[in-house]
């Protein structure tokens, strides 16, 4: 698990670098499926001047004592499953699940679309550089028209690792995900001009609990604005 984890990160940092160089995107960032929108069709672009070999898995996305688990799951299913995307080229990928049941509650997977091209050598390059290769990790949420959204959150302080860190437990009573879009503290002398963005951004998943820590910002008060698609709330750091 934890290095999968790793590579979750890695492979994060490398699709934020490849957006940046519009060498490998894909759209949508974050897929939907319900009983009425049962297939949902990802593009993938390679703008790079090699081929890629595509492979997909899919993970079941849980949230376990504050933080997120992963189990590889058949409730999801890609097709191809398996492609070669050529340079400069477009492949479209179907995902949808395998049985549309009736779930009360959001059910979170993560599509991983790992890059397993063999490396890569520029023939017109002398010196051997690096060569990256693009994983995307996609959030997949499916629902019915039963999990309907009623916006029912808890924000607390909790126990953090050091002195000069913070911790914020979010409490998703709801039965669809929350999602943290900013954490600010709130100036010491009172001025909102002066408050400060945490830099905090999230998802706790439906019926589920996650505690996000962070470092705390000099010269700010005690009491921080958590920002959320639920509404925003303001507590008192410990």
């Amino acid at each position: 698990m934890m290095s999968f984890l790793k590579s979750l990160s890695v492979s994060l940092f490398i699709l934020l670098a490849a957006s940046a160089a519009n060498a490998v995107t894909i759209s949508p960032t974050s897929v939907e499926i319900s009983p009425t929108k049962k297939v949902v069709t990802l593009t993938f672009v390679n703008d790079t001047a090699r081929d890629i070999n595509v492979q997909s898995s899919i993970l079941s996305w849980t949230q376990t004592n504050g933080k997120d688990a992963y189990v590889p799951s058949k409730d999801i299913v890609v097709v191809p499953a398996i492609a070669t995307v050529k340079a400069g080229k477009t492949q479209t990928f179907r995902v949808s699940k395998v049985t549309f049941d009736t779930a009360e509650v959001e059910k979170s997977y993560r599509l991983y679309l790992e890059d397993v091209s063999p490396d890569f050598v520029d023939p017109k390059q002398q010196d051997i550089g690096v060569t990256f290769k693009f994983n995307q990790n996609l959030p997949v949420y499916y629902s019915t028209s039963k999990a309907k959204a009623n916006r029912v959150f808890k924000a607390a302080s909790c126990a953090a690792d050091n002195a000069q860190q913070a911790c914020i437990r979010i409490d998703n009573n709801d039965s669809r995900r929350l999602t943290v879009t900013n954490v600010v503290f709130q100036s010491a002398t009172g001025k909102p001009q002066d408050d400060i963005d945490a830099g905090v951004v999230g998802t706790v998943l439906a019926t589920g609990f996650k505690e996000f820590r962070f470092n705390k910002p000099a010269n700010a008060s005690s009491s921080v604005v958590v920002k959320t698609t639920f509404g925003d709330t303001t507590i008192s750091i410990k």
